[in-house]
């Protein structure tokens, strides 16, 4: 990973990514450690990131879901212990997703997916 985020930047870019994606198809993978790869979700919209105040350890949680709370699929997926933050940057340019590293070496990805129905209407194919 790089193109880290400063510590002290988190919050805001945080902030600012969770804007700029909002809703976006997501993937939510983690790797490393004693687990190896795991997906643990792939579609879901992307609510937002975000560091968790309360605790001074350098937590991040990822909100991923519908737009309300009576929407079944959520997922809140929390890191502990972030060391770095950066963002996935693909060859147009534009955020493909986040990447978080923990102090034991796990990272997890959350990256944006394309919608290929979607991508195939909107260039005019059926």
């Amino acid at each position: 990973m790089t193109g880290f985020v400063d510590r002290s930047q988190w919050e805001t870019f945080l902030d600012e990514f969770s804007k700029r994606n909002q809703l976006r198809p997501t993937r939510l993978e983690i790797v490393g450690g004693d687990i190896g790869a795991q997906e643990q979700e792939a579609f879901l919209p992307f609510v937002g990131v975000s560091v968790d105040r309360k605790n001074e350890s350098g937590s991040i949680e990822i909100a991923l879901g519908g737009e309300t709370a009576t929407e079944e699929r959520q997922l809140t997926h929390r890191i502990s212990n972030v060391e770095r933050i950066a963002p996935l940057i693909g060859i147009t340019g534009v955020e493909d997703g986040l990447a978080i590293e923990a102090r034991d070496g796990v990272k997890t990805l959350l990256s944006f997916e394309a919608l290929k129905e979607i991508e195939a209407h909107a260039a005019g194919q059926q």
